[in-house]
């Protein structure tokens, strides 16, 4: 491998993440796309950490745009479990990637992280 070569040629080297409400039943739509790791973890907790200390909101993360996630990554969402469910908030995941999916089944974190596989699909 070159030095100018990344280590994972499909890595993006940023995270964008967009929140959006979803109507005016505490209800927001947090998109990431991008990577989730050790350098991006931090703008996803920063965007969906403030909705779930409110208790009562529902945040539905989507991950269909995570094409890579790291520990790091996967802490950030072990974190906003803890928050959401120390709040009385809901966190559901959003059609997740297959590596983000991947990391959830190795670790088992999928059978604490509920996931839907559409917005339309998440039960009120």
């Amino acid at each position: 491998m070159s030095p100018d070569q990344p280590a994972c040629p499909d890595r993006q080297d940023d995270l964008r993440v967009d929140v959006r409400p979803l109507g005016a039943d505490g209800r927001h739509l947090v998109t990431a796309v991008g990577a989730l790791d050790l350098h991006t973890a931090q703008h996803l907790a920063d965007a969906a950490q403030p909705l779930l200390l409110t208790g009562g909101h529902t945040v539905l993360l989507d991950l269909s745009g995570v094409m890579f996630m790291d520990s790091t990554g996967l802490t950030c969402l072990i974190a906003a479990y803890r928050t959401a469910r120390s709040t009385g908030a809901r966190l559901v995941l959003i059609a997740p990637s297959e590596r983000v999916r991947t990391m959830l089944a190795l670790t088992g974190a999928d059978q604490v992280l509920h996931s839907c596989p559409t917005v339309e699909s998440v039960p009120d």
